[in-house]
């Protein structure tokens, strides 16, 4: 497995909503944002796996 860094933009409602949460769990907005990035990743390569993944939605365009 390979970790690359990113930069993410959020809007200011959506950063005081994650560090809300950060909080809450007593984590770092960084690695809650991290852990949701993971998600959609996973979600996306599950998708690219049915055959519904990124091609798909552009070729659909």
């Amino acid at each position: 497995m390979h970790r690359v860094q990113v930069w993410a933009e959020l809007s200011d409602q959506h950063y005081r909503a994650y560090e809300c949460e950060a909080k809450r769990r007593g984590v770092k907005v960084e690695e809650l944002v991290e852990q949701t990035v993971n998600c959609l990743l996973r979600e996306l390569e599950r998708d690219e796996e049915n055959g519904c993944g990124p091609e798909h939605l552009i070729s659909a365009s």
